[in-house]
């Protein structure tokens, strides 16, 4: 029963990643995006207990690599082999992670290639000498997060293959969010974009978790 309320949660974040995508792409959120960007900038910067914002803006910068493309084609790597040597008998299950990854890429490639959502203007951009030209690449669309999916998606996996453990769900929680802030802190995304990723990451995740615990079930 728990799987089937997973496979339908996922499904019914999936929906709502398409409901919300139209939403954004006729002009929804864009208000509340450019007051939470100038906000949150704004309170990181001139905060007490962070005084160094060039250092808060590295740290950002640091942890979104860590959900970048190639580290996060790499953990899905590594959790796929995983789960092929630790199910001998299904090691085709396995395949559903990397397969449920890739169509996740492509549902974020499609957003960008027609919900058409402006990415924040160069102004709010932090950090831009540590980034161009070498290590960023501009695009005029921002809609999903991919970083932000990423992140939700390898953090519901890794909670399934590792010991579910209290501390395991707080590392992975705050994982999530800090990828989240760096986002629109960083200039990079605007809220709707993350909250767009973080839709389709954690449905694309929950639907993972069922049909491959579902397909060993039936193996078996």
């Amino acid at each position: 029963m728990k799987r089937l309320h997973l496979l339908l949660l996922g499904l019914a974040l999936l929906l709502s990643f398409t409901i919300i995508s139209r939403f954004i792409k006729r002009g929804g959120l864009k208000e509340i995006d450019f007051a939470v960007t100038v906000k949150l900038q704004e309170r990181i910067d001139t905060s007490s207990r962070l005084r160094l914002a060039s250092l808060t803006g590295d740290v950002m910068e640091g942890s979104s690599f860590l959900a970048s493309p190639l580290v996060s084609v790499i953990a899905i790597t590594i959790i796929t082999v995983i789960t092929f040597i630790k199910r001998k008998k299904y090691r085709t299950a396995a395949l559903v992670i990397p397969i449920i990854f890739g169509l996740m890429t492509l549902a974020e490639i499609y957003g960008k290639s027609v919900v058409h959502h402006p990415a924040p203007p160069f102004f709010l951009l932090k950090n831009p000498t540590t980034v161009f030209p070498k290590y960023y690449v501009w695009e005029d669309f921002s809609y999903p997060s991919g970083h932000a999916a990423r992140a939700i998606f390898l953090a519901i996996l890794l909670f399934f293959v590792v010991k579910r453990r209290v501390w395991v769900m707080v590392t992975l929680v705050l994982f999530v969010i800090l990828i989240s802030i760096s986002r629109i802190y960083l200039g990079h995304h605007w809220l709707s974009d993350v909250i767009g990723g973080l839709i389709l990451g954690s449905g694309s995740g929950l639907l993972t978790i069922p049909l491959l615990l579902s397909y060993n079930r039936k193996r078996e």
